[in-house]
């Protein structure tokens, strides 16, 4: 590293255009979870870092399509992935999109699910800061929940920065910190 100064800057992919709207069942919601990735997304203006020594971009369509409108040269890193939604339970009962997401959100961070959980998602944030603790200006384009773990780790290890309530699409949040 050249500088006293690591960044991370951090950028959720641009908002997808999605239109499901009303009621669904477990089957229709895990079809919908499977299209998701691949559906359009709205792309907008970005105020991008001055400096980025490596871009890093999660393997799912929308994070590759994000980096790609950007027209960063970048690495793929599964490390980067969003957390996969689950359907919660099975069978024909229809709720909205928004509580069956919110459940399994809440399981997740309980702990109470049999595939990825909050400490698994925890482990992969950390194993991605250990890649990236020898690069000056990283930058990352990655998903909404993951970036919110990463961003609770990098807080951890000294990093300071800031972000609302709800990390925005399209927008570049940017972490700080002095290297001894």
């Amino acid at each position: 590293m050249g500088n006293s100064l690591q960044k991370i800057h951090l950028l959720r992919h641009f908002r997808v255009k999605d239109k499901q709207k009303g009621l669904m069942d477990s089957g229709e919601f895990l079809a919908w979870v499977a299209q998701y990735d691949n559906m359009e997304l709205e792309y907008s203006e970005v105020v991008l870092p001055a400096k980025i020594d490596k871009v890093f971009v999660s393997k799912q369509h929308r994070a590759l399509k994000s980096a790609a409108y950007l027209a960063y040269k970048s690495e793929v890193n599964d490390l980067l992935v969003e957390v996969d939604a689950q359907a919660f339970m099975s069978g024909k009962i229809k709720l909205p999109k928004n509580l069956w997401l919110f459940i399994d959100r809440l399981r997740w961070y309980f702990n109470l699910r049999k595939v990825e959980n909050r400490t698994d998602t925890i482990k992969r944030a950390r194993d991605f800061m250990e890649k990236v603790k020898d690069i000056d200006d990283v930058f990352v384009v990655s998903h909404g929940l993951f970036i919110y773990v990463l961003i609770a780790e990098l807080k951890k290890e000294g990093f300071t920065g800031s972000v609302g309530k709800k990390i925005k699409n399209a927008t570049v949040y940017t972490f700080k910190k002095e290297l001894e």
